[in-house]
């Protein structure tokens, strides 16, 4: 395998993958291709969904291995590292840290071993510059903007909105963004938004249990909104008010409305059963379509001229997502 092109695939998330490309890309290269997975953490709704549909989408006789970081960059960095000379064609990678990825860049680079990072987007000096190195994902500041506009639909002709806030990680990029823009741009959008809380919940949902307890409990019927930054954390809301008797199972209406994002099948799930007012969808599919069409273009020399998805700065390709609410949500669930 040392004579064979190397191509590495960094991923944060993926969805079904193209059976079709993949044995397309077997056709065109000596002997099979070997597909290394590395995650940042297996017990993630949204990353777990996306290990289902890669491993059960990959055609049978092309060999792979997974890799669960279990929350720790210094445990996927000494997978990565291990796994450079392994064999493997593929690295499907998605970091623990963004701020990883320019000691990942570093690092492959002097392979010359194409990159493409996927859903935590690294620092854009990691990529500026660089041959091959290039990030998928969805824009994080869109998805709070539409979080603002499901928000602005459900009060219109309200002035003021309390509002609590359930963050992923501390410092995460896509927290900081969707946190920012769903608050600034219902401000744009002409409402009071009175910020009671903002608490990190880690993209958790047991974190996000515990959090909504403490916060029900100095603001209990303050509360018109929670933004939460993904689904787990809306759904681990949900949790602490359901056995609080707060929320009601099948009930019209709830004290307050929840608006996440994700879309992930029980993020629809709860939507469909109006526990979560509205979700944007990270679309797991149109962002692993993404994926695999410039993993193509990669392997196979093609003209990036040609390349079907807008490239912002030569490197980020963004992938723009759905509003999803109960009037939409059968079209999602599958």
């Amino acid at each position: 395998m040392t004579h064979r092109k190397k191509v590495i695939i960094v991923i944060l998330a993926v969805g079904i993958l193209n059976v079709a490309f993949i044995m397309a890309l077997l056709s065109q290269r000596q002997g099979n291709i070997g597909f290394a997975f590395f995650f940042y953490d297996g017990s993630d709704t949204f990353i777990a969904e996306m290990i289902g549909n890669l491993t059960a989408s990959i055609p049978y006789g092309v060999s792979y291995e997974v890799f669960d970081a279990m929350n720790s960059q210094s445990v996927q960095n000494r997978q990565i590292v291990e796994f450079i000379n392994s064999g493997y064609d593929i690295f499907v990678i998605n970091a623990v840290d963004r701020l990883a990825g320019t000691s990942i860049v570093e690092r492959l680079s002097r392979e010359e071993i194409p990159i493409i990072f996927f859903n935590r987007e690294p620092l854009a000096e990691a990529l500026i510059g660089r041959t091959n190195v290039f990030y998928v994902g969805a824009a994080a500041d869109i998805l709070g903007v539409k979080q603002a506009e499901i928000a602005a639909d459900f009060f219109a002709g309200q002035n003021t909105i309390n509002v609590i806030v359930l963050k992923g990680e501390h410092g995460h990029q896509d927290a900081e963004k969707r946190t920012d823009n769903s608050l600034n741009h219902l401000r744009e959008l002409g409402f009071n938004v009175n910020v009671l809380a903002t608490r990190s919940a880690n993209w958790r949902r047991q974190d996000a249990y515990d959090v909504m307890r403490s916060l029900y409990a100095q603001f209990g019927c303050s509360i018109d909104l929670v933004f939460a930054n993904n689904d787990d954390m809306a759904l681990g809301a949900i949790d602490f008010l359901l056995n609080a008797s707060i929320f009601v199972e099948g009930a019209c209406e709830q004290p307050f409305v929840i608006i996440s994002v994700d879309g992930t099948p029980v993020g629809l799930d709860a939507v469909y059963r109006g526990l979560i007012w509205g979700t944007v969808h990270n679309n797991i599919a149109v962002q692993s379509s993404a994926i695999l069409t410039l993993a193509d273009y990669i392997v196979n020399g093609r003209d990036m001229d040609n390349f079907p998805y807008p490239i912002t700065n030569g490197h980020f390709i963004y992938i723009d997502g759905d509003i999803i609410t109960k009037n939409n949500v059968l079209e999602f669930i599958r």
